[in-house]
C-alpha cells in the first residue's frame, strides 16, 4: 500500500511538469456535418480485412496525466506450424517519470492464424517494479488443450481449450475483422491464466470520436464483459472505440480503476516493413 501511495503521489506532481494529456473528445453523431449514419452503419456489414504492416502508438493517460505508451506492431503473414499467421506484437511501456518510480515494460506476443484468426502461440513477457515474469503458451488443436511454460521458473502446466480459442492480444485483432451492427452483441471465448473465458460486448451507438493527432472518426463504442464457467467475472468498467469503417482501427479505450480513469489514445498509424525473428 505504501508504495501505491508513493507512486500515485509522484504522479500528481508529475502534472505539473509533464501536463495533461490530450485524450478523445466524444460527439454525438448528428452534430457532426457530412457524416451520414446510413452510410456508416452500411459500412460496419462488411467483414473488415485485417490491418498488418502496421504501427499504432497509443498514449496512456491516468485522469489525463501522460504515464506511458502502448506500441503495437502487425506484421504481413508468415509461416508458424505449417499454418499462415500474423505475428502481433503489443508492448506497453511507463513514460521517463513513472519508470522512476515504478516502471512497467511489458511485451505481448501473438502468433494468430490467418484463416481462422484464432490463436496459435502467446507470449507474455512482463516487467512492473521488481516483478518479473515470462509464460510462453502453444495452442494444441489436435489434442484441444494449452501448453502453458513459465520461462521464469521452468514449470509446465496443461489445460483444455475450446475450437476457436483466443488469447487476449488475438481475441482484439479478431473482432477487428468482424462485421459490426449496432445492437448486436459479440461473444468469443480468450483463455487466459489456464482458463477459458466467455468474453462478450454489445455493439453500442455510433458517436464521432475526435483525436488531438489525426482528426475525427465515425466510430462504434463496445463495452465488454467476462464470464467464467457461467458465472460473471467482476473486472471493473472498461470500454473501447473503434472506427466505423473498412479498417475497424481501435481509436480510444477507458478502464475505469479504483483511483481514477486510465485512458489509451490513438496518437499514430505508421506503415512498417521489418523481420520478426
Amino acid at each position: 500500500m505504501k508504495k501505491l501511495q508513493v507512486i500515485i503521489i509522484g504522479i500528481f506532481l508529475a502534472c505539473n511538469l509533464l501536463g495533461c494529456a490530450g485524450t478523445a473528445h466524444i460527439k454525438k453523431i448528428e452534430t457532426v456535418k457530412g457524416v451520414s449514419i446510413e452510410k456508416v452503419e452500411e459500412s460496419l456489414k462488411e467483414r473488415p480485412r485485417f490491418q498488418s504492416g502496421k504501427r499504432f502508438i497509443y498514449l496512456i493517460a491516468w485522469n489525463r496525466i501522460p504515464v506511458g505508451r502502448i506500441i503495437a506492431e502487425a506484421s504481413d503473414i508468415r509461416t508458424y506450424r505449417d499454418r499462415e499467421a500474423y505475428v502481433v506484437k503489443v508492448v506497453t511501456e511507463s513514460n521517463r517519470f513513472l519508470s522512476k518510480i515504478y516502471r512497467v515494460e511489458d511485451t505481448y506476443t501473438s502468433y494468430i492464424d490467418a484463416e481462422t484468426m484464432t490463436s496459435l502461440h502467446y507470449e507474455a513477457d512482463r516487467k512492473e517494479g521488481n516483478y518479473r515474469k515470462h509464460l510462453v503458451v502453444e495452442y494444441d488443436f489436435e489434442k484441444m488443450e494449452a501448453i502453458y511454460t513459465n520461462l521464469t521458473d521452468g514449470s509446465v502446466k496443461k489445460c483444455a481449450i475450446e475450437k476457436n480459442v483466443q488469447d487476449p492480444v488475438s481475441g482484439l485483432c479478431n473482432f477487428m475483422t468482424l462485421p459490426a451492427k449496432p445492437g448486436e452483441e459479440v461473444t468469443m471465448t480468450v483463455n487466459l491464466n489456464m482458463n477459458n473465458y466467455v468474453l462478450s460486448g454489445k455493439i453500442e451507438e455510433i458517436e464521432v470520436i475526435a483525436l488531438p493527432e489525426l482528426g475525427a472518426f465515425p466510430a462504434f463504442k463496445i463495452r465488454p464483459y467476462v464470464k467464467l464457467k457461467g458465472e460473471k467475472v467482476d473486472k471493473g468498467k472498461a470500454w473501447m472505440y473503434f472506427t466505423a469503417d473498412e479498417k475497424r482501427f481501435p481509436l480510444y479505450g477507458v478502464v475505469i480503476i479504483p483511483f481514477g480513469r486510465v485512458t489509451a489514445t490513438l496518437r499514430s498509424v505508421e506503415e512498417i516493413d521489418y523481420e520478426i525473428h
